[in-house]
């Protein structure tokens, strides 16, 4: 038995800790991996984030007091496989002492290193990380480009949605769109109200919102807000026409997963997206979806998809193209290169 340790920065509600680790623990250890799971923050951090309360500063020290324990209570020379870094905002020879007495892979879908870049006695952090470890794993073409130039040892592997996430067969009359995310992501929707206050005028649709934010809604738009949960998402998706994932062109934007995308492809529905990073590399545009900038784009593209046989088309590409990012692929891959990377 090939033991494996996850150090992740939250627990089952951070979608990134959520996907691109808990939900492949049963394909590790049907490979044969005895997997121990430690995540930084619990759940109850990101609820209090997440409802709009301020951090809770007794939560974070015990956060940093429980990562440090379960790095002094692990075994020497037992593998790692950790989320970006082990001790957010403390530099790299604070983690170093611990590393050199564990081969550890990092893995990354949003471009966290530039949280840092005006930091001196952090900005050479991740540098340092990603050139000591024995692999780096990628979610998209950015991050790829910019970590392998520390390091060769790269697996790129899309942030794939859960098996629960698939298409439906009954489906609402009226053009029925869906967004997904966090009350932290939820500012990109806000960034293109005039965008949907425009659809509106043109064509009549219902905006599905899970997660999000309700005390800052989106005035004007038929808008149903959907508390977030595996179950519920699964449930829009299945029931929308089309999902959306609006983005602005900044840095950290461009080095984000298409996360959403996928998750519409998955479900058989076309994507609305902005063409920016990882988005561009997903949607094909009049394939699975559409790539669209300005608010006129937005409000045509929405307005296209209240045409049935439209829908048809891009949702059928969008079924071919969700065919690619299926969780047990992804989970092979994954540990093909762990065992490659710190068991050979």
């Amino acid at each position: 038995m090939s033991r494996l340790a996850l150090f992740t920065r939250y627990d089952s509600l951070g979608a990134s800790s959520r996907l691109r680790f808990r939900q492949f623990i049963p394909f590790m250890e049907k490979a044969g991996f005895e997997v121990a799971y430690f995540p930084f923050f619990d759940d109850g951090y990101l609820e209090n984030l997440y409802a709009g309360k301020k951090r809770n500063w007794q939560q974070i020290a015990a956060a940093y007091g429980r990562r440090i324990r379960d790095m002094r209570t692990l075994p020497p020379g037992t593998a790692c496989l950790i989320e970006y870094e082990l001790l957010p905002f403390l530099p790299f020879f604070a983690e170093s002492v611990f590393l050199k007495k564990h081969p550890y892979i990092l893995n990354f879908d949003d471009a966290v290193d530039l949280h840092y870049a005006r930091i001196p006695l952090l900005k050479n952090k991740y540098p340092r990380l990603i050139t000591n470890a024995a692999g780096i794993i990628t979610a998209n073409e950015l991050l790829t480009g910019k970590f392998g130039g520390y390091n060769p040892q790269l697996l790129k592997l899309p942030t794939v949605p859960p098996e629960t996430i698939k298409p439906g067969k009954n489906k609402p009359e009226k053009l029925t769109l869906v967004w997904t995310g966090t009350p932290v992501t939820y500012q990109f929707l806000l960034q293109r109200h005039e965008a949907l206050l425009l659809a509106g005028r043109k064509t009549d649709f219902e905006l599905l919102i899970v997660g999000g934010d309700p005390t800052r809604p989106l005035s004007g738009v038929n808008c149903r807000y959907i508390r977030w949960s595996e179950t519920a998402e699964a449930e829009a998706l299945s029931a929308a026409h089309a999902g959306i994932m609006p983005l602005p062109d900044t840095p950290f934007a461009r080095g984000k997963s298409a996360y959403k995308l996928l998750c519409y492809l998955r479900a058989g529905i076309p994507g609305i997206a902005s063409p920016v990073g990882e988005n561009c590399r997903v949607i094909t545009g009049n394939v699975n979806g559409f790539l669209v900038q300005s608010d006129e784009e937005w409000a045509e593209a929405i307005t296209a998809l209240n045409d049935p046989s439209c829908r048809e088309k891009l949702s059928a590409g969008a079924i071919l193209s969700g065919e690619k990012y299926l969780p047990e692929t992804a989970a092979e891959q994954l540990c093909r290169f762990i065992r490659e990377r710190v068991f050979n």
